[in-house]
């Protein structure tokens, strides 16, 4: 400590003696101290700020001192931070000509940031109290000190947040939910950058090439955020921010191991070359064996395809691979061309080398798909522009149901800017555009048909504004127009809050969003062959399972053949053969099914052929779930896809209760217009009435084998009602279709308490009032829709953190209520459930740049289940948190982090 002092004292007397044309300059230095311990603090970040626009930073060395230079003269703002102290901020720092100021700054340590710095909610710095939006912080700190497989496990027990893990590495994540399989409901970025597959429009988390040791923070916002972010955000915004080579220099090496045969490795390593150039780099390899699920649809499609002759060696049919591999690595220059200018480069890529991705047609074996971006950010100022360039190669990927393989080559391209600039002393505006092309490249096996006419162009304009009415209150105001080429109409998303400081620590705001999901590319141009129908004996019959994106002209049913109209592939020649337009009538089939019976040795050839009069016909949704077909007595239009809008309400309080009590309650209501819903079967089979069926089949044989041929025959449909737009004329399609209004109440909480400097305690408790919704679209039909989410969900996080020995722990348990799930082919109820997770980190005393870590995931597993109508919950070894997804165990790892 006598020595930095004496350091600091010698520049200080150095610059006393300057030279006069050096002294028109001026320069600030500082040593900042632990405040209990007094030891000088390493890697502390310093910013120097004028007007709100950072003009210098630097970062403190081992002994605690850092040196700001060629300041010139004026009023300005210092903020030191490190991850696990709290922020201290130095306003009105008054620096003269030729001066070279002295500063001593103290942090205080904590467990849990109380007021951290966000940029997600307004696309600017501010203190999250001062967010006009519900923001969470997953400081650097938290992340260094769990060893995560992907950065979705450094968000489980956030408010909000619903994360339904299907794999080792694999998860679908939503805020406030609405999920699906291979979701893109959550806006995800990865410093700007969209992180979804390009033209999938999914949040494949496993393919984020940025290692743990580089995230410096993670922020989740909740509620919409189209006026800022444009469409597809509004259901909140998930942020990933890594780490700046010249906040960071150094070296981090970690190895993992432990259960499920998991191994996993990361380096990352940051040098600076002078004051202007930083270099950063990283890689990771991760591998393991994932926990097994078995399809019964696989392995039947499979026994199936074998029987008929298949090669069982090379057979792609319901051949699944335990093993998850992916290799990553990322590559970053920062080039600070004057204190307020910067460009930053960087280029990342992933190679999933095996995994399993459940999609809506079931479960997609993952084959050594890469995933790579390019990426340039010039900051200057206030102004700031990027481009970024995503890019997908899906390699050997196929369907497990199918054997069908994927090609994707599909790209997406960005350009965006934003200026802010200041109106007098108390507004401020933020503006800025957005351009954005995706083109899928799917070789047909994804878009089909319309692989030629598949590009999507959008581009956005929008205007944020802050007010300040008084040192209390501010109003914060935007709106945005966007341009979306396969929609007719462009789409507005406005904005509007009040934000109310009632006292230093407290904040009230209200706010009101706008926002709009557009289709997605599956929704508009899905062209994909899902499996056939079979009968119940085994075999394929002539029907196949397609699933479609909805036309610019919509789909339209024909209804002049008596009414309903259907086509068939059992038409015979006399009717004009199969394809013909016919009326809703299975007996006009019959000829098919003579031929049917007399394949398996069943003749009924003497039977008189039916009629409409003898046998009725009845219409029926096949179920893409392995259900009973749902009966329906019509059939509506699908009109062309409209953005789904979403309008919320929100009044959210923020505080933070001295130093050792913070407290976040958020209260909404969202109307969401035009839902468009998961996958469903929109053309109904005709089928055999089974009761009318054996009545007439009685006339020529016994009771009892007259219902069992007719329960045969019922069972296998005899045509299909499908769309005049279809391209095949009796397929099963699948497809999409915009819902009325969805109104839903819900409440977020989030509680943290220091019940020392080192112990702290925080819960979290979220709630909706349903997650199921009836709808009424608009051809009257009826339908629900679930959340795919639980109505209710908490967690309760204990965290204890003490440099001085190097020691943290967490011990959290998360409580899931049970939900229904529809979503794709999977179909079903997931139960209640509760899990225990644990963690532990020791600094060597030896070496303080050592780490180990014992980690456990799902320590201990609850779960509720009702058995002779009584509700109990019982521990067990596993638990499912999506159908469709594998039962998850136990992980149990050890981690070794070494710094240099």
């Amino acid at each position: 400590m006598k020595s930095s002092a004496q350091f600091i004292a010698l520049i200080a007397l150095c610059g006393a003696f300057a030279s006069p044309g050096i002294a028109q300059q001026a320069s600030l230095l500082g040593s900042v101290r632990d405040s209990i311990s007094r030891e000088p603090l390493e890697g502390v970040q310093i910013e120097l700020l004028a007007r709100g626009t950072a003009v210098a930073a630097a970062v403190t060395g081992r002994d605690g001192t850092f040196t700001l230079t060629e300041l010139a003269p004026g009023l300005y703002t210092l903020v030191a931070r490190r991850v696990d102290y709290r922020a201290h901020r130095v306003d009105d720092l008054e620096i003269a000509v030729g001066e070279s100021l002295v500063i001593v700054i103290t942090l205080k340590p904590h467990a849990i940031t109380i007021n951290p710095i966000v940029v997600s909610a307004s696309r600017t710095e501010q203190k999250a109290l001062d967010a006009p939006a519900s923001v969470s912080v997953v400081d650097a700190q938290q992340i260094a000190d769990r060893t995560a497989l992907t950065a979705i496990d450094h968000v489980h027990g956030v408010p909000a947040v619903d994360i339904a893990t299907t794999g080792l590495t694999q998860h679908e994540v939503v805020v406030r939910g609405f999920s699906n399989v291979a979701s893109g409901a959550l806006l995800a970025l990865a410093d700007n950058r969209y992180i979804s597959v390009p033209s999938l429009r999914i949040n494949v988390y496993n393919f984020i090439p940025t290692a743990n040791e580089d995230v410096e923070r993670i922020e989740v916002v909740r509620g919409p955020g189209s006026a800022l972010y444009g469409p597809n955000s509004a259901n909140g915004v998930l942020h990933i921010i890594s780490r700046s080579p010249f906040d960071s220099p150094g070296a981090v090496v970690t190895l993992a191991g432990g259960e499920r045969s998991l191994f996993q490795g990361s380096i990352r390593h940051a040098s600076t070359f002078g004051r202007r150039f930083g270099l950063k780099v990283s890689a990771q390899y991760l591998r393991g064996s994932d926990w097994q699920f078995d399809d019964p649809d696989e392995q039947s499609n499979r026994l199936v395809a074998i029987a008929q002759g298949a090669d069982e060696d090379t057979l792609l049919i319901g051949r699944r691979d335990p093993t998850v591999e992916r290799l990553a690595g990322e590559a970053r220059l920062d080039w600070r061309l004057t204190p307020q200018t910067s460009l930053v480069t960087s280029v990342g890529a992933n190679l999933a080398a095996r995994n399993v991705e459940l999609t809506p047609l079931g479960a997609a074996q993952v084959r050594d798909w890469r995933y790579t971006y390019l990426q340039s950010r010039l900051r200057h100022g206030r102004l700031f522009a990027q481009a970024f360039l995503n890019l997908s190669d899906a390699g050997d990927t196929y369907l497990l149901r199918s054997g069908n393989t994927v090609t994707d080559n599909s790209f997406m391209a960005v350009a965006q800017l934003q200026h802010g600039t200041l109106l007098g002393t108390r507004a401020d505006l933020i503006y800025g555009l957005d351009l954005q092309r995706t083109v899928p490249r799917t070789d047909s096996t994804i878009t089909g048909r319309n692989e030629d006419d598949d590009a999507i162009n959008e581009a956005g304009a929008y205007v944020h504004g802050e007010v300040t009415i008084s040192s209390a209150l501010q109003l914060v105001a935007a709106t945005r127009v966007d341009y979306h080429n396969r929609l007719d109409d462009l789409v507005f998303s406005p904005r509007a809050a009040l934000v109310y400081r009632a006292a230093p620590s407290h904040t009230l705001r209200l706010t009101y969003n706008r926002a709009f999901s557009t289709p997605t590319t599956n929704n508009l141009f899905l062209d994909l062959f899902g499996d056939s129908v079979r009968a119940p004996t085994g075999e394929a019959l002539p029907y196949a399972v397609r699933l479609v994106g909805v036309p610019r002209s919509g789909f339209t049913f024909r209804r002049d053949c008596g009414g309903l109209c259907m086509r068939s592939p059992f038409t015979p020649d006399d009717l004009g053969g199969p394809g013909t337009w016919l009326p809703v009538d299975a007996t006009l089939v019959w000829p098919a099914v003579v031929q049917l019976l007399a394949a398996r040795g069943i003749d009924i050839a003497p039977i008189p052929q039916p009629t409409a009069a003898d046998v009725a016909t009845n219409l029926a949704l096949i179920s893409i779930s392995g259900g009973s077909p749902e009966p329906v007595s019509d059939v509506a239009n699908l009109p062309v896809l409209r953005p789904t809008i979403t309008n919320a309400v929100e009044l959210g309080y923020r505080a933070a209760i001295g130093d050792r009590v913070t407290l976040a309650v958020d209260l909404y209501r969202t109307w969401k217009n035009d839902f468009v819903s998961a996958e469903q079967v929109e053309t109904p089979n005709a089928f055999f009435d089974p009761v009318t069926l054996a009545d007439y089949l009685s006339r020529y044989m016994p009771r009892d084998t007259a219902l069992f041929l007719a329960g045969l025959i019922a069972s296998a449909p005899m045509g299909t009602v499908t769309p005049e737009q279809a391209r095949d004329p009796w397929d099963i399609l699948i497809t999409y279709r915009n819902f009325g209004k969805i109104t839903q109440w819900g409440a977020d909480l989030d509680v943290a308490a220091f019940l020392t400097p080192s112990i702290a305690l925080r819960g979290t408790y979220s709630w909706t009032n349903r997650n199921t919704f009836e709808v009424v679209n608009a051809s009257g039909k009826v339908d629900t829709i679930p959340l795919n989410a639980p109505a209710n969900r908490g967690s309760l996080a204990g965290i204890y953190r003490d440099e001085r020995l190097g020691l943290n722990a967490e011990v959290r348990v998360r409580a899931v209520e049970g939900f229904p799930v529809r979503s794709g082919v999977y179909e079903g109820d997931v139960e209640s459930y509760a899990v225990m997770d644990a963690a532990a980190g020791y600094r060597l005393p030896f070496n303080r740049r050592l780490t180990v870590t014992l980690s456990a995931q799902n320590l201990v597993t609850a779960v509720r289940r009702t058995e002779d109508t009584v509700s109990r919950w019982k521990f067990r070894a596993h638990h499912q948190e999506f159908i469709g997804a594998p039962m998850i165990g136990r992980l149990v790892t050890v981690r070794v982090r070494a710094e240099f």
